[in-house]
């Protein structure tokens, strides 16, 4: 399974497709992951620690997934955030 599959398979139901949000994990206060502040504000080293150990109500991942699919879906959180344009 890709990244994009494994983040629309196990984070969807509160990040979105689109990393934004929905009304449940806005409830639960995830956070907007597409967001450029957001993003410019955490390590990567942050977000693999919340996906292998959870966070506030986010559940640990590293019982259900392995650690080459923890990395793939750190990287593909980096590119939920707006690109660029020069």
């Amino acid at each position: 399974m890709n990244a994009k599959d494994l983040f629309e398979y196990h984070c969807v139901t509160c990040h979105g497709s689109d990393g934004k949000g929905t009304k449940r994990g806005q409830a639960l206060k995830a956070p907007n992951l597409s967001d450029a502040n957001w993003q410019a504000s955490r390590k990567d080293e942050e977000i693999l620690n919340s996906i292998i150990n959870g966070k506030n109500k986010m559940p640990r991942w590293s019982d259900k997934l392995k650690e080459e699919e923890i990395q793939s879906l750190a990287r593909y959180v980096r590119k939920l955030a707006p690109q660029k344009r020069p």
